[in-house]
């Protein structure tokens, strides 16, 4: 078994023996970090931190909880457990700065785009969030399955696929980037319900289009998964009352959200593409089919 990296010897990547390496060293080893990360909330058995941690075997977890009690960061509790030492709090507490910084250089790295403001006013689909109410919001994402289906009546397979402009999505794209939308909308709108100013973590759109093959799927069942995805978005923002409205969430450092923002936000995806699309249609086929109005 490899030796709990100390200070002051030599550890993976350095001979050095300087602390901040053996700690780099500490933390890179497999489960670390996360085993520190659920145990910031209070003590956990054996068992019930298997699970946490997506029931690794028992051995890696054995291995790892004695490799931490050896560096002092964790402790057995008398009636059975484990529990973060104060230099254990203080190490969770030290990283909270480098999760942050690592959200920041993968959005820089993915080109990934800033979010609307909380009174942002699209010039394009002419909606105005800090005019639109949360009732107005889900009728508008309410309305999105069918306009869609409009959207696509007719055209042909392969202008569904076609992009416009290489690096503009094609009609199919952007239906399942929305579909996508209320999935993730749902989920984030969950958590800002829940918990207590959660971290949120990017869409990162581009990637998710290569990833799951947005241009190669079925428009049918496109359309079929966001009308559903669609009417459970908007069957959850529907249960938020006005004194949650002000609760937030954070995407990337800077970017604190308001739950009222992110139902906004949810309505606004829908609205915006659906012109994205009627914009494309016309330029590949001269027609237009489904004039979107402001949501």
């Amino acid at each position: 078994m490899t030796a709990t990296p100390r200070p002051g010897r030599p550890v993976r990547g350095s001979a050095s023996g300087r602390p901040v390496m053996a700690a780099l060293d500490l933390f890179g080893r497999r489960w670390t970090l996360r085993i520190l990360w659920e145990l910031r909330g209070g003590a956990l058995g054996f068992r019930p931190l298997q699970q946490r941690c997506g029931g690794m075997s028992s051995s890696v977890l054995r291995t790892r909880l004695a490799d931490l009690q050896h560096a002092r960061l964790i402790q057995r509790r008398p009636g059975g457990g484990y529990e973060l030492t104060p230099l254990g709090q203080d190490a969770e507490a030290a990283l909270r700065p480098l999760l942050a910084w690592s959200r920041r250089w993968a959005a820089e790295l993915d080109d990934i785009p800033p979010l609307a403001p909380e009174d942002h006013e699209c010039m394009t689909c002419q909606m105005r969030y800090a005019a639109t109410a949360l009732d107005a919001a889900l009728t508008a994402v309410r309305s999105y399955p069918a306009r869609y289906r409009q959207a696509l009546d007719g055209l042909p397979d392969p202008v569904l696929r076609q992009r416009p402009e290489p690096h503009t999505w094609s009609i199919l794209e952007y239906t399942c980037h929305v579909r996508d939308v209320y999935d993730v909308y749902t989920h984030r709108l969950t958590r800002t319900m829940t918990d207590q100013h959660p971290v949120l973590e990017p869409m990162r759109n581009e990637q998710r289009a290569a990833r799951d093959h947005y241009n190669e799927q079925d428009p049918r069942g496109v359309l079929d998964a966001l009308a559903g995805r669609a009417a459970r978005f908007a069957a959850q923002a529907g249960s938020v009352t006005p004194s949650q409205y002000s609760r937030t969430a954070t995407r990337l450092p800077g970017e604190e959200r308001t739950l009222l923002w992110l139902i906004r936000q949810a309505a606004h995806e829908g609205l915006h593409h659906l012109h994205d699309i009627e914009r494309i249609r016309a330029k590949l086929t001269g027609t237009w089919n489904n004039a979107p109005q402001p949501g």
